[in-house]
């Protein structure tokens, strides 16, 4: 909580904190999310989950229920479109979202780069504590793998590999991928997707030499042979 202040960017608020015997219902923790959107005061939010998630979805689970990306994204659109929203997602199969968000803007029609995300104000990252088909033995705690930019005030997420052997996931729709950078004209070609990035794991990089000298080239690997 400290961290996310000093950033002064994100504006942080409890929606409920569990304890055993004391569960809330799906329904009224998506109500304190609504409202949670309704009233931001910032330029950006921040959503941080953790606890149980279902096998398979990553999809948070209460007593009575599941809350899904899509219902994220839902209320996302309709409060805080315009706005930055953070989603920390620190379960098991959490990388499922991960997939999701791509997915999901690959099917709105929202290029894949910054530049088209800031233009039509749909701006989400999510971060998540493993990839979609682990379980979470270890918490994602904030010393771990944030830290705060004292410049900027802004906060940096990593996706350093924890000890237990999780590997955190991340994405994020402002990332610029073109050569221009920030300032300039978006130059990324439209049929780009963001999901494409999702085969990411196919591509290496091979260092190594030839005749001597330092040398690299990569490898895209078929997933079937």
């Amino acid at each position: 909580q400290d961290m996310v202040n000093e950033s002064e960017m994100y504006s942080m608020k409890y929606v409920m904190v569990d304890f055993p015997g004391n569960q809330c219902t799906r329904d009224y923790y998506l109500k304190r999310i609504e409202h949670f959107f309704a009233n931001c005061d910032k330029d950006s939010a921040m959503l941080w989950y953790t606890g149980a998630a279902e096998k398979g979805t990553g999809n948070w689970f209460f007593k009575d229920g599941v809350i899904t990306f899509q219902d994220v994204f839902d209320l996302y659109l309709t409060l805080l479109k315009g706005k930055r929203l953070t989603l920390v997602c620190d379960c098991s199969y959490s990388g499922k979202w991960r997939d999701e968000c791509m997915k999901k803007f690959d099917e709105i029609g929202v290029g894949a780069c910054g530049h088209y995300s800031k233009e039509q104000g749909i701006m989400v990252g999510v971060f998540t504590s493993c990839k979609s088909d682990q379980e979470a033995y270890e918490l994602w705690y904030p010393q771990d793998n944030m830290e705060v930019d004292e410049e900027k005030k802004r906060l940096i997420i990593w996706g350093k590999q924890l000890r237990s052997g999780q590997t955190p996931r991340s994405f994020s729709s402002t990332l610029v991928r073109c050569k221009n950078g920030r300032e300039g004209p978006c130059q990324t070609d439209i049929s780009w997707k963001w999901g494409d990035a999702l085969l990411g794991h196919l591509v290496y990089l091979v260092r190594g030499k030839d005749r001597g000298k330092a040398a690299w080239h990569y490898v895209l690997v078929d997933e079937e042979k």
